[in-house]
């Protein structure tokens, strides 16, 4: 049971991370003269030191482990400036949720807690399993269970974007005569299905990102001093 466990230690992570959102953005954020206290601020909105500093040591922990020997101190560095840009994209989308009045109904994080495998034992969830992940994550209870809702209100509304995206039939047929010059009519007609979701995918998840870019180009986004000096 404990190796399973660990097996789903990296699936916890990720939800407090919550990369599995959004790619990794680039968009504009500047110095803060008032900023000595904070990593950064998203239209006024502090995220501590403390945040980005447990953000960080999870990625750190995760990658050094998947990467092994070639996790070096230059990737260190890298992931620690990821880490504070992907608390900034999630701020952006908990806010702009917000501002729709999009909501996570207690209901709803409690359905989205039982079904995670992470907290799974033969099927069902498993409270033993629950706060074993939490211990192992460094997190309290009320804490990851904010983070999650937080989590579930980003993909509302990035559901939102999603579905405002279609492909029409042409669309799907260019990009498919694109991708292999020499595939014949019949090759279409028999991956049409399949390719036409991997179109669509791809056009969310675009316009998921640009999304958030935009968001991000018309906030006021600031870094503390300090978190500048680190990196």
């Amino acid at each position: 049971m404990l190796a399973s466990m660990h097996k789903h230690m990296k699936w916890i992570m990720w939800i407090i991370i919550g990369l599995i959102t959004v790619a990794f953005l680039f968009f504009g954020i500047y110095p803060s003269d008032s900023g000595r206290g904070m990593a950064a601020s998203v239209n006024g909105d502090v995220i501590s030191h403390e945040e980005w500093n447990r953000v960080y040591q999870n990625m750190h922990d995760m990658y050094r482990d998947i990467l092994k020997g070639k996790f070096d101190e230059g990737f260190a560095k890298t992931l620690r400036a990821q880490a504070l840009r992907e608390l900034i994209t999630q701020r952006l989308l908990v806010q702009e949720a917000e501002r729709q009045g999009l909501r996570v109904t207690d209901k709803e994080l409690q359905a989205a807690i039982m079904k995670d495998p992470a907290f799974s034992q033969q099927g069902a969830f498993s409270r033993k399993n629950y706060e074993w992940s939490l211990r192992q994550a460094n997190m309290t209870a009320a804490l990851f269970e904010t983070k999650q809702r937080e989590a579930l209100l980003r993909r509302k509304l990035e559901q939102l974007v999603e579905d405002s995206v279609d492909v029409t039939d042409a669309e799907v047929a260019a990009l498919y005569a694109a991708k292999d010059p020499r595939a014949k009519p019949g090759d279409f007609q028999k991956n049409r299905t399949g390719f036409r979701q991997s179109v669509l995918k791809e056009k969310q998840r675009a316009a998921v990102n640009g999304y958030v870019t935009r968001l991000g180009n018309s906030a006021k986004i600031k870094v503390g001093e300090n978190a500048l000096a680190r990196d």
